[in-house]
């Protein structure tokens, strides 16, 4: 039994020591834990995911009307596209691709502009028969999408966050 935990241990502190950091942590740069946000609606599904992560970091939200001190991310703009991408007999839509698309942007006072494109995909499968039903699970297959790619964008503050 003490072999086990002495490996275990040792597993535990040469995965710490190499930088090992689990695939979907979202971790904000230190030059990020000031930041303002600006999105064209500050209660919809994209900001609040984005706010609670931000939150999540220890970061604090400073007050738009002072973009010169601290960097700034904006979101520009995002859609939610809807495609067929397959059909029943009878020519009623079986299967739908959603694409999530959003243009952000990182201002920095004195650095250029860091633009953040993120796409999300997914399918979706319709039955007529159960439209109630569908509508719901669409719904969370929407929620999902925001939550990913809120998760996206906040990972993509680490690439703007290396030296020029």
């Amino acid at each position: 039994m003490k072999k086990y935990l002495a490996l275990l241990m040792l597993l535990a502190i040469s995965l710490t020591g190499c930088g090992f950091h689990l695939q979907y942590e979202t971790e904000v740069p230190a030059r990020f834990k000031t930041l303002s946000y600006v999105s064209g609606d500050p209660y919809g599904r994209l900001s609040r995911n984005i706010k609670e992560l931000l939150r999540d970091n220890k970061v604090t939200l400073a007050n738009i009307n002072d973009p010169a001190n601290y960097p700034s991310l904006r979101i520009v703009g995002d859609s939610l596209s809807k495609s067929t991408i397959s059909i029943y007999q009878d020519g009623k839509a079986a299967e739908y691709q959603l694409v999530l698309t959003i243009q952000a942007q990182v201002v920095i006072a004195g650095e250029q502009i860091h633009p953040i494109n993120i796409r999300v995909f997914r399918t979706f499968f319709d039955n007529p028969a159960a439209a109630l039903a569908k509508t719901v699970e669409q719904n969370l297959i929407e929620d999902e999408m925001y939550k990913q790619a809120a998760k996206q964008i906040i990972r993509k503050l680490k690439s703007v966050d290396t030296p020029n």
